[in-house]
């Protein structure tokens, strides 16, 4: 299993700070995100800031998303929405799925990327980044974090992720 598959089925919104932004936020922020944007549902409205109200509660912040200069800014009116624990369970409980699939399918897609690359060049190209991790274990955490499943860095998202001993 991957350290992400791990830290998806071992998550604990305890580990939470009361008050937070959810970008780059680990896994935990991706499924509130996830969670609110659904539940919004308009496709241009993204979730960015949380904060705990009660034992079960988050109360959820966001907007219309603009991308100025390659970064992502909110300017117009914000809107709050509240969701559950027991909902952000549940996508990561869906994100543990689909990490389990994207693993099976991670041979499939070597091979087809090999054969692709004897026929000429695939629509989508992957950038393989392995990283010496820091020692200390804060330092370490804050980076396996920032590079989560799914990841955004000016349009690229991240497909897998793997700790290599």
């Amino acid at each position: 299993m991957t350290d992400i598959y791990n830290s998806i089925t071992h998550a604990s919104l305890a580990e939470m700070l009361p008050v937070g932004m959810l970008a780059n936020g680990g896994v935990i922020a991706l499924a509130m995100s996830a969670v609110a944007n659904r539940k919004h549902g308009m496709s241009a409205w993204e979730a960015f800031h949380y904060e705990r109200i009660s034992d079960a509660e988050f109360e959820i912040t966001g907007g219309v998303v603009a991308v100025v200069g390659g970064i992502k800014k909110w300017p117009g009116p914000h809107d709050t929405l509240t969701i559950t624990e027991s909902e952000i369970l549940e996508e990561l409980n869906q994100l543990a799925v689909d990490d389990k699939q994207t693993l099976a399918l991670n041979s499939t897609v070597s091979t087809m990327t090999v054969a692709a690359a004897k026929i000429g060049p695939a629509t989508t190209q992957y950038l393989q980044v392995v990283f010496a991790l820091p020692e200390d274990e804060i330092g370490r955490q804050r980076i396996l974090k920032a590079f989560h499943l799914h990841a955004d860095f000016f349009g690229a998202k991240v497909q897998t992720c793997a700790l290599l001993d």
